[in-house]
């Protein structure tokens, strides 16, 4: 039989090892806040005084996703044409970035790309919003679809394809209910950084999967990170992909686990929608296109107060597709067994209201023209995270005071 020393000794142990995990947990379920150089834009960005001011609503980093690859993808593109180099990850991060235009090529991850005329970044009638969620769907994204039938609010879903995988019957929902399903790679990687060829694969798998749940294909592209620079954007062009971003950023990966982060998303839309102004807003557009995260629990939450907020100033919800004209945000069917969609007339503005140029690129163009700096989007870098939680706080707190129970009771009986 064990000895009471030795027994103490395994007690003294046990507590190391339990000390440890939770240490490892804690780092795990940790933060990694990103630079966001768009500080005039958000009011709301994170300060280093807010160490411990977390919300319980915690999520994992997003485990690696193996994309996978298939030949035949690359069947019929002709990548010998596309012009420009990979970059590495890391290589477009600079310490004294002017991001005035003159050096976002070279800083690209500091700055954020240039914007070019075909990047959609807001919409082009007053008082129109288009809100988007990255990076689901989740085990999240089924709250956030109750709400919006509820308020009868259509959004877009820029889905990774990894995801797609896990929760086909969520984007089948979505879809039914009229909401728009767009691309935003399968594993979420810098595509900067890929080969032509690994950026097509990154596609068309995530094409492959939404098209195994809805029956269709996206035609609308979020880059990860809204990072793509001209050779990106030609092989997603070739692809017959249209680039969308942003230039609303509530910054929800940055604020969703401080206490007071319900308020600091709010304060972003209230900001905008009272006539703030956004330096995200590459193409001056007179309306509004939003970036949330369906991983996020307290940024769902939001959603219906953000919907309230924004229609009694007298916003009108649309798709990010609709918002621009098109009424085709998807392919045709290559699936007998398409689920049916509903029809979105009440999100769905007319030609009319649109006029005729709104679906013209011209608006755009001129906007860009007329700028003596390019505004970019990049800027945000947000973070993907995964859409489970690692461990509930009761279990780690429960496991943190066993664990100094049994090392005190140890260090006692040594100490005796």
């Amino acid at each position: 039989m064990l000895c009471s020393r030795q027994l103490r000794l395994i007690w003294i142990f046990t507590f190391i090892l339990c000390f440890l995990f939770n240490i490892v947990q804690a780092k795990k379920k940790k933060k990694h806040h990103h630079h966001h150089h768009d500080d005039k834009d958000n009011d709301d960005d994170n300060d280093d005084d807010d160490e411990n001011d977390n919300n319980d609503n915690e999520e994992v980093d997003t485990p690696e996703f193996i994309t996978p690859k298939n030949s035949a993808w690359l069947e019929g593109l002709d990548l010998s044409t596309i012009e420009g180099r990979v970059r590495p990850i890391g290589s477009g991060i600079c310490k004294n970035a002017k991001c005035d235009g003159t050096d976002n090529e070279k800083c690209f991850e500091t700055c954020g790309n240039p914007a070019t005329p075909d990047d959609i970044y807001g919409c082009p009638m007053e008082k129109t919003w288009a809100l988007t969620f990255d990076d689901g769907p989740s085990n999240f994204t089924t709250n956030l679809l109750d709400i919006l039938d509820k308020t009868n609010v259509k959004v877009t879903f820029c889905v990774m394809g990894a995801h797609a995988e896990q929760y086909p019957d969520i984007i089948q929902r979505a879809y039914r209910a009229g909401h728009q399903i767009a691309s935003h790679t399968y594993s979420h990687p810098h595509l900067m950084s890929l080969s032509n060829e690994e950026i097509v694969y990154e596609v068309r798998a995530t094409e492959e999967a939404i098209k195994a749940a809805i029956g269709v294909k996206p035609r609308y592209i979020r880059p990860p990170y809204g990072e793509a620079d001209a050779r990106v954007k030609s092989i997603l062009k070739m692809m017959g992909y249209k680039t969308l971003m942003w230039n609303v950023d509530p910054t929800d990966y940055d604020v969703h686990q401080l206490k007071d982060g319900p308020q600091r998303i709010q304060q972003v839309f209230e900001k905008i929608s009272s006539g703030g102004s956004s330096s995200l807003n590459a193409h001056n557009d007179p309306g509004f296109i939003s970036l949330q995260h369906d991983l996020y629990k307290v940024s769902i939450d939001q959603v219906s107060t953000v919907i309230q907020s924004l229609q009694g100033k007298g916003f009108k919800f649309t798709t990010a597709a609709e918002c621009i004209g098109d009424k085709d945000p998807h392919s045709s069917a290559t699936a007998s067994n398409t689920p049916p969609i509903v029809n979105a007339s009440n999100s769905t503005i007319s030609e009319n209201e649109l006029g005729p140029q709104s679906s013209d690129n011209s608006i755009r163009q001129a906007a860009i023209g007329s700028s003596s700096t390019f505004t970019t989007n990049s800027n945000t870098n947000k973070n993907r995270q995964e859409n489970k939680q690692l461990i509930s706080g009761t279990t780690s707190l429960t496991v943190s005071l066993t664990a100094i129970a049994l090392g005190c009771f140890g260090l006692t009986g040594l100490l005796l």
